[in-house]
């Protein structure tokens, strides 16, 4: 919480034209002049200039490891209270490149932007987090199996963008039949797709989503197809525990969904539209529940 309201306080100064310096920061922040005249001119200008008074080469100590994070912290508030996404993208791409005058603080950065996304619930644009990783994917210095890691990741993220159709998984079906997800005719309106591991965590979200009574009659009156993919291609118990799902539910195992969906929690809920563009992801059945009651 405390952080949360430093980052508020930081954004406002920056946007309001008070020094953000004035709080107890990694380096000072930039202020916007007052020709710039609304939110998005004065957030893309402290965006471009985020990093002007950060010395890139000279390494980032260990004691200011807790700065360093409100810094990116700060950075990405300041991209989502309204810059430019062409001008948020073309910053990353400018800072991971002189960043990478020194080793060890290019990799401090990259490995904030990775927690931020996996670890944090800090709400990442793909294209964003995609400007990172791809950097590091490109960066020949960087040891192979770490250029894999991220390239493995770009690859992921990118076949289940935002808005974008999502890539065309395969499963086995309960009844044993091998499809991919197009297969799936519905003329419902959404689509929640949940992916469910053997966990118990995995089988309570499951049952609390299945027990949801908007959710039941939301499925029931064909407004919403409900698709649950056990990871893995034979997960472990998975034709028992198939049993007890929900009839009204496609209900599968797939191997190739892992490996090429980005899934950072299990379970996790993806909602595609009727033409299986990707609305949300990487949400919990809390979010699915929340999104009824409205």
């Amino acid at each position: 919480m405390k952080n949360i309201l430093y980052i508020l306080a930081a954004v406002t100064c920056l946007l309001s034209g008070v020094n953000a310096s004035a709080q107890s920061t990694l380096f000072d922040f930039p202020v916007a002049p007052d020709t710039c005249s609304n939110i998005e001119s004065r957030c893309n200008y402290s965006v471009q200039h985020f990093w002007e008074n950060c010395n890139l080469t000279k390494p980032f100590e260990a004691k200011n490891d807790s700065l360093l994070m409100d810094a990116m912290l700060t950075y990405f508030e300041i991209m989502k209270a309204g810059a430019n996404v062409n001008v948020s993208l073309a910053s990353v791409r400018d800072l991971m490149f002189k960043a990478q005058a020194n080793h060890d603080n290019y990799t401090k950065l990259l490995s904030i932007s990775e927690y931020l996304l996996y670890y944090h619930d800090f709400d990442f644009i793909d294209d964003l987090y995609l400007a990172f990783a791809k950097s590091a994917a490109d960066a020949s210095w960087l040891k192979k199996d770490a250029r894999n890691h991220y390239s493995e990741q770009v690859k992921r993220i990118e076949s289940s963008k935002l808005g974008a159709p999502i890539y065309d998984f395969e499963f086995n079906s309960i009844t044993g039949v091998r499809k991919h997800l197009t297969d799936v005719k519905s003329s419902a309106k959404l689509y929640v797709l949940l992916f469910s591991d053997n966990n118990t965590g995995s089988s309570i979200e499951r049952m609390r989503l299945n027990t949801d009574i908007a959710f039941g009659k939301a499925v029931e009156s064909g407004q919403i197809e409900v698709v649950n993919i056990m990871i893995g291609d034979t997960p472990k118990k998975w034709d028992d525990d198939s049993q007890s799902y929900s009839s009204t539910w496609i209900v599968g195992a797939s191997k190739d969904a892992s490996e090429k969906l980005d899934l950072r929690i299990m379970p996790c809920v993806y909602i595609l539209d009727e033409n299986l563009n990707v609305i949300a992801k990487n949400k919990t059945v809390d979010f699915v529940k929340n999104l009824m009651s409205r």
